[in-house]
Formats: C-alpha cells, sequence, structure tokens
C-alpha cells in the first residue's frame, strides 16, 4: 500500500510541475502610432528640429520593482537603446502595488488606455506593437524587439521642432511644432504629451534585485492636441539626485474598442509569472488522487 501511495504523490507532484512555457507573440494594437522622444536636461535650454524618420523607435516598457523576469526585458532594451535603434521608457505599476514610489496613477492610466492592465513585463514599440512577457519568439528578445521595430509609422516626410527653455527651480517653458501628415490615421486625435524622465534611481528594496533603476517616467503632462504650441510644464522632485529630463511625445490615439475581459490580466505581484500556462486537468489530478487514497483505504479496512 505504502508503495502505491507513494507512486500516487510522486505522479501527482510531476503533473503539477509539469506546466508548459510559452512565449507569447508581438500583436498589434488597437492605437495609433507614438513617435517623437526629442529631450533636453531641464536645467539647460535647448532647441532642435528633428524628422521623425530618423529619431529612435519609442519603447515603452511596462515594469515593476518586482518583477524579476522584467530584468531580462530591460537588458535586451538597453542593448538596443546602446546601439541608438530606440529610446526606452520605464513605466513602473501603481504605487499601491510597488513601494519605490516610482508609478503613479496617472502613468498606470496611460498604460491601461492604451495597452490593457496587463502585469509585467510589457514592451510597446511605437504605440503599434506590443508584447507581453520575457520568452523569446526568435532566439532572443534582442532580434524580437528589433523585428518589431520595422513597422511604418506612415508620416510622409514629418519633423519636429522641439524647444526648452528653464525658467524657475521647478518651472519651465516648452515649444513645440509637428510639421506630419496624419492622413493615414483619420479617426485618430493627437495628444501631444511632455514627459519628465529621471535618467536613474535607487530603490534598494526591489525584490528583483536591480538596485539602480534607468529611464523612469515620473510626470506624464498632456500638452492639448495642437500640432503648434507653449505651455508652462511645473517639474516633479527627483527620487534622488538631480538628472531630470523632458522629452516631447506626441501620440495618436484612436477610438477605444473595449476588449473581451478575459483577454486582461491582473496587476497583481503574483501576475509576473505571465509565461506558464495553467495546468490542464489541474482539479481532475486532485481527484484523481483523492480517488487512489480512498481506494486504498477502502483496501486495508
Amino acid at each position: 500500500m505504502r508503495k502505491v501511495l507513494a507512486f500516487s504523490l510522486v505522479f501527482f507532484f510531476v503533473m503539477m510541475s509539469a506546466s508548459t512555457s510559452v512565449a507569447k507573440p508581438a500583436v498589434e494594437t488597437s492605437n495609433g502610432p507614438v513617435f517623437g522622444g526629442q529631450h533636453a536636461d531641464i536645467n539647460n535650454q535647448s532647441n532642435q528640429t528633428a524628422k521623425i524618420s530618423v529619431l529612435p523607435a519609442v519603447a515603452e516598457d511596462f515594469t515593476a520593482t518586482w518583477c524579476t523576469n522584467c530584468v531580462k526585458v530591460e537588458h535586451a532594451l538597453d542593448e538596443l537603446e546602446v546601439e541608438g535603434l530606440l529610446q526606452k521608457y520605464e513605466f513602473h505599476v501603481n504605487p499601491d502595488l510597488d513601494e519605490s514610489g516610482f508609478g503613479s496613477v496617472d502613468i498606470t492610466q496611460h498604460l491601461d488606455a492604451r495597452y490593457g492592465a496587463e502585469s509585467p513585463p510589457l514592451v510597446a514599440i511605437n504605440g503599434t506593437i506590443k508584447k507581453h512577457g520575457s520568452l523569446p519568439e526568435s532566439d532572443s528578445l534582442v532580434n524580437d524587439y528589433r523585428s518589431m521595430m520595422v513597422s511604418p509609422l506612415d508620416l510622409g516626410e514629418a519633423y519636429s521642432s522641439f524647444m526648452w527653455t528653464p525658467s524657475t527651480d521647478n518651472m519651465g517653458i516648452i515649444n513645440w511644432n509637428l510639421d506630419a501628415d496624419l492622413s493615414a490615421y483619420p479617426e485618430a486625435t493627437l495628444s501631444v504629451n511632455a514627459w519628465i524622465v529621471e535618467q536613474s534611481a535607487d530603490f534598494d528594496g526591489g525584490s528583483n534585485g536591480q538596485g539602480t533603476y534607468f529611464d523612469l517616467v515620473r510626470q506624464i503632462t498632456d500638452l492639448g492636441s495642437n500640432p503648434q504650441g507653449t505651455a508652462n510644464i511645473t517639474i516633479p522632485t527627483a527620487h534622488d539626485g538631480d538628472d531630470l529630463e523632458v522629452h516631447l511625445v506626441y501620440l495618436l490615439n484612436m477610438p477605444v474598442v473595449e476588449e473581451p475581459l478575459d483577454e486582461k490580466e491582473c496587476l497583481l505581484p503574483e501576475g509576473c509569472e505571465d509565461e506558464t500556462k495553467a495546468i490542464p486537468g489541474f482539479g481532475v489530478m486532485i481527484t484523481l488522487l483523492a480517488g487512489f487514497s480512498a481506494a486504498l483505504v477502502a483496501r486495508r479496512v
């Protein structure tokens, strides 16, 4: 009887551990593109004009200091950033779920509105394609993200002018001028944003062991829908140091289409294990184990 019971327990735990890890594919979003990324140190005046097509791709990285598999994602994005191919923006989850203080309600709402409230890691490139999880489809995450960058933005010969003038310790003036053909997105509305980014910040309490986190979006300021304009920006307090930057980012927002509820995932630390499929027949195995045990007891009696 002991041998049979032992076999039953071994069978049960083997089946419990037989989950299958599957890479989630990159999928197109229902949004218009996110582009731009011209930036300046908040302490320095800057005046620049650039062709949109030569600016690096915009990579929005949804992450958290407790998310261990997010580290692989960030290292892959860092490699492409070093090559000058993309500009990485790290969006940390709502502060209710992360004690670092890097995130905010506004940041979480931005990600939820455009990409759905999924658990990290989630990377969107140029706003039009996203990949959830840290398992690569190809031979590496670097090549996955490289492939995601090739989708054209369909903006024609677009140019952006950006000027930043610091005025006081916590204020500055931003000027922008977007010259782009947006006819490929007739239903979209333009949203001009100023993203305040902290280049690096230290937090020893993160369970993913990074300690120092980079390219953190600390504040999103909506500048309206006019392709040209001027606005005053209030600058938040840095988490540490003096390395804040202001970034000019353009978003095209398509009409909202509600996703089915079963396609959304919760924002919980436990949800970080997003790449493992649920074990099929888990309840059946419990039932079988109970049956084995009952049969053994009955036989013994």
